[in-house]
């Protein structure tokens, strides 16, 4: 998902190659001095020295902010897209995958901008090293040669121990999105695990402890094996310098003065080999961040043909219907479930009242995601006022079961001094708890029947022809029950609202004109409100 361009490689190159032959410059200038070549001991050279180390810092300095401002900039900007990724989805791969998926998602990102700083160094170190070693050959090739293949056996040494790596990381990060959900449990259902000693026991002690525990582990012998093959590096370079001191004089490789120069350069490129080996595990986690942002992003597709501009609301809405529709569970969320629901064949006219009922799993919120546009049909098709349409959104507004009050204002509209928003407050019975019409009043924490009355006037604000109520009254109060059913309701149609509501109320089964009953995900009954009223027996039956 994160990749550096052409350009970018450039401008790391334009930086690294300098900066490389300036730091050499300065290990090369030490060098002669310790050797007492008399060319370097002169009074200028000091000038010399330190306009190379200011000079050097400078192009660091400057670097280092483009750099910085380059990386956060590939951070925030992914950051965007997945957002964006996240909202285009369609709802049935958030429900197959779970939010936390878009919380290690987000991990996996934070990690990736340090991608910029790991090439850099990764460059830098290399350059470093390859002046170093051609410096060795050009006071001795036999030792240069000797102490090539010494770095490189360490260097296999550890590349072979970090390859093994790969797995843990990935097992880890599996840990620690199991992790987000139990979180995701304990936060949101903390209510439920107060209620149950049980419960909170099993998910402390089977679930939470026995993760963490692992992770521990996991996460200690990982970062110890890293922390292992560092020393290998540290302690390899010992060798490889006993056996510059001691060895190399001793075969007549060289001489007191060429010990001296190789033990610098040696001490000069330990630090890239050291960055070398420690970028290792960057790139090892970048591999796995890597694959699991693409899993992410696949699992997360869109489908191009949801995001069709849809051209249905040119004209007032007069009907929409269902021809043939069928939606499936188990082709959409490859699991065992196969309830399937359709095909379903249905009218809806404008301003009608119909009452969606139906016992637990018979189809009934199925139907209503398909109806709103969260659901894609993977038969059939959909008109509005005749015209087929991938989009019915537009002409929907809804309240949900689990409604959710945002804590901003994301519509078109301002409640702020919004005369109809002031209105439906009295409407609702809800002037006395919102007392004003800023943002923050109608955006804090309500009771759920009060929640779901706040939810119901921004869906009225929104000013769309269809109205959907998913058990809108299944959390009021007996009193504003009623006033639902016997005046707002009635107080919608003649306004030319058309309703679509479930419910079991049947008590209030008289105020619908049609009551559609689903059963095992298809239509069973479809009658008007006045044979229901003359016996909802038929209806439950």
């Amino acid at each position: 998902m994160l990749k550096l361009k052409i350009k970018d490689f450039v401008y790391l190159l334009l930086f690294a190659i300098p900066n490389t032959f300036l730091s050499f410059g300065i290990i090369y200038i030490i060098n002669n001095v310790l050797s007492g070549n008399e060319r370097f001991l002169k009074d200028y050279m000091i000038i010399v020295f330190l306009a190379i180390v200011c000079y050097t810092y400078l192009l660091n300095i400057i670097f280092q902010k483009g750099l910085n401002k380059y990386a956060f900039k590939i951070l925030y900007e992914n950051e965007k897209k997945l957002f964006a990724q996240i909202l285009k989805a369609p709802l049935i791969a958030l429900e197959k995958h779970g939010t936390q998926r878009f919380y290690t998602a987000m991990e996996d990102l934070r990690l990736f901008s340090n991608l910029p700083y790991t090439v850099t160094h990764t460059v830098t170190s290399i350059l470093m090293l390859v002046l170093g070693i051609i410096y060795m050959f050009t006071l001795s090739s036999q030792a240069a040669a000797i102490v090539l293949f010494l770095i490189a056996l360490v260097a296999i040494c550890y590349f072979v121990v970090i390859n093994t790596m790969t797995k843990q990381v990935g097992d880890l990060r599996k840990l620690n999105e199991h992790y987000y959900r139990y979180v995701d449990d304990l936060i949101n259902g903390f209510k439920e695990l107060k209620l149950s000693q049980i419960r909170r026991k099993n998910i402390l002690d089977r679930y939470l402890i026995p993760n963490r525990n692992e992770s521990e582990d996991l996460d200690f012998k990982i970062n110890f094996v890293f922390l292992s093959i560092n020393l290998i590096s540290q302690y390899g370079l010992y060798f490889v310098i006993a056996v510059i001191l001691f060895g190399f004089p001793a075969m007549g490789l060289l001489d007191r003065t060429d010990v001296i120069a190789y033990v610098v350069v040696i001490l000069f490129i330990s630090g890239p080999i050291n960055s070398l080996i420690n970028l290792q595990q960057m790139y090892t986690r970048f591999k796995v961040a890597n694959y699991r942002i693409k899993t992410f992003m696949k699992d997360f597709e869109i489908d191009e043909e949801i995001l069709i501009e849809d051209k249905t609301t040119t004209v007032a809405f007069q009907n929409l219907s269902f021809n043939n529709i069928v939606f499936n569970y188990e082709k959409n969320n490859e699991s065992a479930n196969s309830f399937t629901l359709g095909p379903i064949n249905l009218d809806i006219k404008k301003g009608e009242v119909i009452f969606v009922v139906g016992g637990n799993g018979s189809g009934k919120s199925t139907f209503i995601n398909v109806l709103t546009g969260l659901y894609k049909p993977i038969e059939g098709t959909i008109t509005i006022n005749g015209k087929p349409t991938t989009n019915s959104q537009n002409e929907i507004a809804s309240v949900f079961t689990d409604n959710h009050i945002f804590s901003h204002n994301y519509d078109q509209y301002s409640l702020e001094g919004n005369e109809t928003y002031k209105e439906l407050l009295k409407l609702m019975e809800m002037n006395h708890i919102v007392s004003d019409d800023q943002e923050e009043s109608a955006r804090r924490k309500f009771s759920k029947g009060q929640s779901k009355r706040m939810s119901l006037i921004f869906a009225l604000l929104e000013e769309k022809p269809i109205l959907v109520l998913d058990e809108w009254a299944a959390d009021q109060d007996p009193h504003f029950r009623k006033y639902f059913y016997e005046v707002l309701i009635p107080k919608f149609k003649k306004e030319g609202k058309t309703i679509i509501a479930v419910t079991h109320d049947d008590a209030y089964f008289h105020k619908a004109d049609r009551i559609i009953k689903f059963d095992y995900g298809k239509i069973a009954t479809n009658v008007k409100s006045s044979a229901a009223s003359k016996s909802t027996q038929n209806i439950w039956s």
